[in-house]
């Protein structure tokens, strides 16, 4: 990416962490448990994260395969954004299946774009991707 686009993320990253902070850490509003966790929340966690760790090994090689590697960031962020959905009922906490679906659809997006338009579609669907997130993560927080 050109060097304003890098700069310009990086004050959007250091915003969104900064109101992300404040939100959650003075604030203390938003995303609360609705519900008390579903009995095997642990192994719902566990699955999603060996999960997405295997999305990632298996994403990576087909990408090598069809010799696209560099559209790699997009697929952890579709990956990471995959392993938020199931938290939702695991652990009573509805947040979990907006906030998964968003980043999927961005990860999403940016891996579509990347094989027909522009490879640099991929880490800038990452970045957006990671700022979604944050946002999402403070804007919950806020709420009461």
């Amino acid at each position: 990416m050109p060097q304003a686009w890098s700069t310009a993320a990086l004050v959007a990253w250091v915003v969104l962490l900064l109101g992300a902070a404040w939100a959650v850490f003075v604030r203390r509003g938003g995303a609360r448990q609705t519900s008390a966790p579903h009995r095997r929340a642990g192994l719902v966690y566990g699955l999603s994260v060996l999960g997405m760790l295997a999305f990632f090994v298996a994403g990576s090689a087909v990408l090598r395969a069809a010799d696209v590697p560099e559209l790699g960031p997009a697929l952890i962020a579709l990956g990471v954004g995959l392993h938020f959905i199931p938290f939702a009922r695991a652990f009573g906490v509805p947040f979990f299946t907006g906030l998964g679906g968003a980043v999927s659809v961005v990860g999403g997006l940016g891996l579509a774009l990347g094989l027909v338009w522009a490879p640099v579609a991929a880490p800038a669907a990452a970045v957006l991707a990671g700022l979604l997130m944050v946002a999402l993560i403070g804007a919950a927080a806020t709420r009461r």
